[in-house]
């Protein structure tokens, strides 16, 4: 079994395919650390509007449980 690629420039060109074989790879990462980001943004505005709903319900209850003022 003898190697493809005998050294580390040989790897990184690729023959004549280096540059769109490195630039898909690139993109790839690029897309998918893009999509970790903004799903991380969206989990977070979730939370905020969840905790922000709470609040205001835990508020009306608050206040239909109230004893009326005599």
């Amino acid at each position: 079994m003898q190697p493809y690629f005998y050294s580390v420039s040989e790897f990184i060109a690729m023959g004549t395919h280096g540059v769109f074989v490195w630039s898909c790879w690139a993109i790839t990462v690029g897309m998918m650390l893009i999509f970790i980001w903004y799903s991380r943004k969206q989990r977070q505005n979730l939370i905020k509007q969840l905790t922000i709903q709470q609040a205001r319900q835990a508020q009306r209850s608050a206040t239909v449980n109230q004893p009326p003022i005599l």
